[in-house]
């Protein structure tokens, strides 16, 4: 089942606490623009990326309409 994890238990030479413990300095880590939630929201689905909602436009095939538009 997907949502459950087995573990093997190798990891546990190289996960000490002093490596569970460090932390990433936030200026360090890189998002782009696309992974991080749309802060003009309009719909309320502030959760969504950018690349997630340009995919629900897809998933409704509304790309379609516009080729259709310009066929006739």
């Amino acid at each position: 089942m997907d949502s459950q994890v087995i573990g093997t238990g190798r990891y546990l030479d190289i996960v000490d606490n002093t490596w569970r413990e460090e932390r990433l300095p936030f200026e360090d880590i890189q998002v782009s623009a696309d992974d991080l939630p749309d802060p003009e929201t309009d719909t309320g689905e502030s959760s969504l990326t950018l690349k997630e909602q340009e995919q629900t436009w897809s998933d409704l095939a509304l790309t379609n309409l516009n080729q259709l538009h310009h066929n006739l």
